[in-house]
């Protein structure tokens, strides 16, 4: 019997739900989504352990709008036409994916940063794709889909998906993807770094070290890292209802003025800031 991984449950960030997510809360209500802190054997690289499931027959399709971290996530689904597993790599631009019918997924959210933990292929080579899990693990991914989708217990499931990792994993030692994840963590804790410039200085590395670190092992810019953190940054204050007037978002996470905030912001959801705040309730 395979050993079932304690799971302790992560409290989303974001107001009631994960950070990022800019779609309907309403119509989100019916699909069951949970994340998992990862053991301490896995927890330098992973982020996460997550589950989704729903039930839509006979209802109207969900759709989900994330804005998501640069996070590469390693997926196992069942059930309609996205069956299988795949590696999702970094989002640049909104995802967005219509659950409908009966479906079940499990995955893994890597810490950005992270990826070349487990693969040599560099990390823009999954840039806004999804690959076949096989593609980079060979044939012994269809015993590992089985192992993670058909026990009815999560803990049973990422037990599987935990040993297979450990297994899998080429680098324990490597200070490049080490830097990586702690630069990307670093952009999120601190809200000075605003400018690509700052985060060299914070670094110690040259702007273009910087980038090819970042173009490397996180397979985004810095420069697009810094925006969606503070584009995730936005979306959230504005579902709360509790932060400061759109100007002074502006002017403390460093755009120009409001104006500039709005069209980045419009650019990237696809609604204004008053019109995103009014749909997604």
């Amino acid at each position: 019997m395979r050993r079932a991984l304690p799971l302790v449950e992560t409290r989303p960030i974001g107001n009631g739900r994960a950070r990022g997510l800019v779609s309907s809360r309403a119509s989100g209500r019916r699909v069951e989504s949970r994340s998992y802190a990862p053991s301490e054997a896995v927890h330098d690289v992973v982020h996460a352990f997550w589950i989704g499931r729903w039930d839509l027959r006979d209802q109207a399709p969900h759709v989900t709008e994330l804005l998501s971290d640069p996070c590469v996530n390693f997926v196992f689904e069942e059930g309609g036409r996205y069956a299988g597993s795949r590696i999702v790599g970094v989002w640049t631009r909104l995802w967005q994916r219509t659950l409908e019918g009966k479906g079940h997924v499990r995955g893994i959210k890597l810490r950005a940063g992270a990826v070349r933990a487990f693969v040599e292929t560099p990390a823009f080579h999954f840039a806004n794709r999804i690959v076949p899990l096989s593609a980079a693990f060979g044939r012994e991914v269809e015993i590992l889909r089985r192992a993670v989708l058909e026990p009815e217990d999560d803990g049973e499931a990422f037990g599987a998906l935990e040993a297979w990792l450990v297994a899998r994993r080429l680098h324990t030692d490597d200070g490049q993807i080490a830097l990586a994840v702690a630069l990307v963590d670093r952009i999120a804790k601190d809200p000075a770094i605003t400018t690509v410039d700052r985060l060299a200085v914070v670094a110690g590395l040259g702007c273009r070290s910087l980038q090819r670190l970042f173009r490397e092992h996180v397979g985004a810019s810095p420069k697009w890292v810094i925006r969606r953190n503070r584009l995730q940054e936005v979306a959230l204050r504005i579902e709360r209802g509790d932060g400061p007037t759109l100007a002074a978002m502006a002017a403390e996470l460093g755009y120009t003025d409001q104006a500039h905030l709005a069209r980045d912001f419009k650019s990237m959801v696809g609604k204004s800031p008053s019109d995103f705040g009014l749909s997604v309730r």
